[in-house]
């Protein structure tokens, strides 16, 4: 622990005394029976190793009581929400004073695995939220980690799904889901086993009007029965409440300040009402109403005129040597970038048609449109990283600001990273006073919080000198002040001279530009001003920016469909479904388990366990052999089972075997030319045997026959029928099966993090001589290597505290889609060991 971190005991008396003020004052006494408080904290406090923390905090929450906890970023929140899961200090390290029970439970003496029993979280990422391949196993989960009959758990998946707005997904792989879909299927995991406490980590940080609505609908409908307590960690307010205003939000507020002590906890429109003020200041946003009555009275305490932008508080003045390079004459209106007649999609998939667009220097332009309408898609475009199908993209060069910012990173330091830039070493250090990130200048960009890594990413790219400035939701997940300090440095490098192109859906954003463009069915509407559109009702609900008046879904193909990122393959991707390899989808069975089908492959119906034990078999009875002629007979009829029980043509069936020809090839060509013996053509120019000719023929026959057992297996089984099955009949541990079921989750999400890796390195190089983005070279793939060690380690972290969270742990289950053997694999068992038994017996 840093020496910040020890000395704050010194100060926790303070702490700790205003704390338990806050707590008595939130503590009134009641009338009637109370029952007994779900949570209990007393002097709770959390220090991490960087010495942030949280509290003191001494209070309760009781069930079915809803808390919204609010403070600036940095104040702790998050830290408060894992604390009480019981990730603190279990998989996260810090020092925990103080005393907590959670439903009767220790979190911080007993870890996760023990409060998953009683609470339900849904934390701030959301690539990390779905931690199974595929969504309704992993809803599934914590119904089988709570013993919950079979026969139940499809109903409950499906239901938790449908409330979250995304049922369509139930059978789809979670690397082919956007952030917004993998949001809202982790809240469906996190509600499907009712918790006795629901805790969300800005569960709508990545969703439009409409996803925010079926977000709010599904928390509402967990807690309806009035047991549910929910702890509440989120910025857009407005958003969450609707149209209800404050009325809407959770009835009690625990606010934070910037330091992570404890401001205010009781009802939330009297803490709004006090501490309103604090709150602002500090960095919060606040409901509209609290926004207006605090505006009225900075007006009447100094009359004068409001600004048009009075709810984004006013940025913080450049440092001198801080100022973005001017690129044009300010406000000049010069086009710097055109798309012209433009279709724009992805492998062959048009996403926008007829595009038609302007860059102009010294104007800002927001770009708003539904999750999955194309915003990012466009600006893949216009920065160059994928081509048009139809049209042209011709003018200035244009820099890209991606939505995951450590994605970009391209040097060791934080200092570092903005010198990359080409900023001199003095502009670069007045940034970073500016972005208040000068203590971490000597840091690595990867150990910034979220917030901080954004605000970085956006500097470094604006330190460039490219004309065109593109930012892909340069606001997602900020706070007040953090949104306030993006924004101020969008509408100075504006003001000085370049072309800056954001995309949101969020008001506060699009209040500041000059001109909003609206993507809905497909097509591009304006450029219109600002005020036109919050005029046009019908307009902001097509837009995202309102819900519209049907209920938020999720359809087959979704929002959030990619773009800038990942070039929009995840959508493309065709869904890799169980169904697709021979696995029957949950809705096809009462009890879940996968009745035999004739659309299936015969083979492919059989338990993974029989098939890999009858590998294992082969494979020792080949080893054994060395007599080529029943390995090729074995060969030969496995060759046939594979194109008959797995329905493989010829042409597929030599491309599976492709890597283990080679290799047999190989084996076959060492042993010809190395195995001493009798030389049946001398006059060859190198020595050919005959024990070599047969023993390499064996042992390539060997391999192809291992090889060739191999390939139907994995043809003929998916990771999790093969994982469901070991654990029923091989006694495999569950939390191995699900384990390996997590790793192959993110192993098939490599791909599409790689590619967002690539791009975004791509995109800060020079341009070729012909405005192309230029290639990478093999010291910028190293880092890119780099950056994704380290995006996939993260990963696995998180990945297993969701899996703790569900409740997979040593102790006993139930299996929703159990893998049953039958009388098909018995018949298979006894036909291969028969026919290998008769082989032996002919050769």
């Amino acid at each position: 622990m840093s020496a910040e971190a020890r000395a704050l005991p010194a100060a926790a008396t303070g702490r700790a005394a205003a704390g338990r003020a806050v707590a008595g004052r939130a503590a009134a006494p009641s009338t009637g029976p109370v029952p007994p408080p779900l949570v209990e904290a007393r002097d709770l406090e959390v220090v991490l190793p960087s010495g942030d923390g949280v509290g003191p905090w001494t209070g309760t929450v009781a069930p079915g009581e809803q808390v919204l906890v609010l403070g600036p970023s940095g104040s702790g929140k998050s830290t408060l929400l894992r604390t009480l899961a019981g990730a603190v200090p279990s998989h996260r390290r810090g020092r925990v004073t103080g005393s907590l029970r959670v439903g009767g439970i220790d979190p911080v003496a007993e870890g996760v695995r023990a409060t998953a029993e009683v609470v339900g979280m849904l934390g701030q990422d959301p690539a990390d939220g779905v931690c199974l391949p595929q969504v309704a196993d992993d809803v599934a989960l914590p119904l089988e980690s709570r013993c919950v009959p079979p026969g139940e758990i499809g109903a409950r998946v499906r239901a938790a799904l449908d409330r979250a707005g995304v049922a369509a997904l139930a059978e789809r792989s979670a690397a082919t889901l956007s952030g917004g879909q993998l949001q809202r299927a982790g809240l469906a995991a996190a509600a499907v086993a009712r918790p006795r406490l629901l805790l969300l980590d800005e569960p709508t940080a990545m969703l439009d009007a409409d996803g925010v609505r079926a977000v709010r609908d599904a928390v509402a409908a967990a807690v309806a029965d009035g047991d549910v307590a929910v702890m509440l960690v989120e910025h857009r307010l407005d958003d969450w409440a609707g149209e209800r205003g404050i009325a809407a939000l959770p009835s009690r507020t625990l606010a934070l300040d910037g330091s992570g002590r404890v401001l205010a906890d009781g009802p939330t429109a009297q803490v709004l009402a006090r501490h309103g003020a604090a709150l602002r200041e500090a960095g919060c946003w606040l409901p509209r109403e609290i926004e207006e009555r605090l505006d009225q009275d900075a007006a009447s305490a100094e009359p004068g005129p409001t600004p048009p932008a009075a709810r984004v508080p006013a940025p913080r003045a450049a440092p001198p040597g801080s100022a973005v390079p001017v690129t044009a004459p300010p406000g000049d209106g010069t086009s710097l970038l055109a798309v012209a007649g433009a279709d724009l999609g992805h492998e062959g998939r048009t996403v926008l048609a007829g595009v038609d667009l302007e860059v102009r220097a010294g104007r800002l332009l927001a770009v708003v449109g539904r999750n999955g309408a194309g915003k990012s898609t466009l600006l893949g475009a216009m920065s160059r990283l994928d081509a048009p199908q139809r049209g042209t993209v011709e003018g200035a060069a244009a820099a890209l600001v991606f939505q995951r910012p450590e994605a970009q990173f391209i040097a060791d330091t934080v200092q570092g990273e903005l010198e990359a830039s080409g900023a001199t070493s003095t502009q670069a250090t007045a940034m970073l006073e500016r972005l208040d990130l000068l203590d971490q200048a000597p840091q690595s960009p990867f150990a910034l919080s979220g917030g901080q890594q954004r605000r970085l990413s956006l500097a470094a790219v604006l330190l460039g000198r490219r004309p065109v400035l593109l930012a892909d939701e340069p606001g997602y997940g900020l706070d007040r002040a953090g949104q306030a300090a993006v924004l101020a440095l969008l509408r100075e490098a504006a003001d000085a001279g370049r072309g800056v192109v954001m995309t949101t859906h969020d008001l506060h954003s699009v209040a500041v530009a000059d001109a909003v463009v609206v993507i809905a069915d497909g097509h591009l509407h304006g450029p219109m001003p600002p005020a036109d559109l919050q005029q046009d009702r019908v307009l902001m609900q097509r837009a995202g920016l309102l819900p519209g008046p049907g209920r938020g879904t999720a359809g087959p193909e979704g929002p959030d469909q990619g773009g800038a990122d990942d070039g929009g393959r995840a959508a493309a991707t065709a869904p890799t479904t169980p169904s697709a390899r021979g696995v029957t989808p949950a809705t096809s069975s009462a009890r879940g388990a996968a009745p035999a089908s004739t659309a299936h492959p015969w083979l492919a119906r059989r338990s993974p366990a029989v098939l890999l034990g009858l590998l294992t078999g082969l494979s020792v009875v080949g080893i054994a052999l060395t007599d080529p002629v029943p390995l090729l007979i074995l060969y030969l009829l496995l060759g046939a089972g594979a194109m008959l029980g797995c329905r493989l043509g010829p042409l597929a069936l030599a491309r599976a075997q492709l890597p283990f020809v080679v290799f047999a090839g190989g084996v076959f060509a060492v042993n010809v030319l190395s195995r001493p013996g009798h030389e049946p053509w001398p006059e060859l120019p190198v020595r050919v045997t005959e024990e070599g000719i047969v023993l390499g023929t064996a042992l390539a026959l060997r391999v192809l026959v291992i090889g060739l057992g191999a390939v139907i297996v994995l043809r003929a089984s998916d990771p999790r029928r093969t994982m469901i099955s070991l654990q029923q009949h091989a006694h495999l541990p569950a939390r191995y099966a699900y384990a390996l079921l997590a790793g192959r989750r993110l192993l098939d999400d490599l791909p599409r993090r790689w590619r967002t890796i690539t791009r975004a390195h791509r995109v800060r190089l020079p341009l070729t001589a012909q405005g192309d983005v230029a290639a990478l070279r093999p010291r910028h793939l190293l880092r890119c290597a780099f950056a994704l060690l380290v995006d996939a380690v993260r990963s696995a972290e998180r990945i297993a505290f969701a899996l703790e969270s569900r409740g997979l742990g040593e102790g006993p289950r139930t299996v929703w889609r159990p893998v049953p053997l039958g009388a098909g694999d018995a018949v298979l068992a006894a036909g291969v060991v028969a026919t290998v038994v008769l082989v032996l017996l002919l050769s």
